[in-house]
């Protein structure tokens, strides 16, 4: 167990009284032997920060926190990650969860495999009370990752972001995530990875990804399409998928107006 490598894991959070205690319950009670989380909260003015004061009291050899005003999203990921100190990172934001054991195949997994870049996992999607959701969406997504391939990425995001693990040498050829100031679009560093090198993929079950009325994928769910489609001119002026991501967009929207 000595042997697992260190794992850093970024939570960034602003007002998220009602979901953080079940975040970081998720990692603490991983008991990785290895493990380091680093909160970057914005600031929040709820009940957040009592509850990440007693996690960090309880765990202060695991946990390092900072509440201040910051740019959003994005700024609050990539500062923790620039405190970092493992050999991979992840990110979850302070409403996801991981599974029971995640951390434990990912370390296992890397430390088999040290010269890996990235790693995917499956996930699955849950609503407000933790009650799971879309089962389709998941058994879709999972059936693309089970595929996975560059153009099939490009014409769709079919990766689960929490369940995404990083090397350290990720951030240092490829930079850290880009986004705005209200939402990260870590789709961009996926694609950018992933035309060197696709992910390593497990296929086990690593995290759970909440969509609430109030999550930044429901209230930007627009922008995202738009910013998705920006992204993906970057990196291909095939037409064929550039047509086929737009027509997969069409549809997401059309399932977000009937939800």
């Amino acid at each position: 167990m000595n042997s697992l490598p260190k794992i850093s894991i970024v939570v960034p959070s602003f007002n998220k009284e009602k979901y953080i205690k079940s975040t970081l319950e998720s990692i603490v009670n991983q008991d990785y032997p290895n493990l380091e989380v680093l909160i970057q909260d914005g600031g929040s003015s709820d009940g957040t920060l009592e509850i990440i004061k007693k996690f960090a009291e309880k765990h202060p050899k695991v946990i390092r926190w900072e509440s201040k005003k910051d740019k959003g999203q994005t700024d609050a990921i990539n500062k923790g990650l620039k405190k970092a100190t493992g050999e991979i990172f992840a990110y979850i934001n302070a409403d996801d969860v991981y599974k029971k054991g995640a951390l434990l195949t990912v370390g296992k997994f890397y430390a088999k495999h040290p010269d890996m870049l990235w790693l995917a996992g499956r996930g699955d999607v849950i609503d407000e009370k933790g009650k799971e959701i879309s089962s389709w969406v998941t058994a879709y997504k999972n059936y693309l990752l089970h595929m996975t391939h560059y153009p099939l990425l490009l014409m769709v995001n079919y990766l689960m972001q929490p369940s995404i693990f990083l090397s350290r040498k990720v951030f240092g050829k490829y930079g850290l995530f880009t986004g705005t100031k209200s939402f990260i679009m870590e789709y961009d560093l996926w694609l950018k990875i992933g035309k060197d090198k696709m992910p390593v993929v497990i296929n086990s079950y690593l995290s759970s990804f909440r969509l609430s009325k109030n999550s930044i994928s429901m209230t930007q769910f627009k922008k995202t399409l738009l910013e998705d489609e920006r992204i993906v001119k970057k990196y291909t002026d095939n037409p064929i998928i550039l047509g086929l991501h737009y027509l997969h967009n069409i549809g997401r929207a059309v399932i977000a107006l009937l939800s």
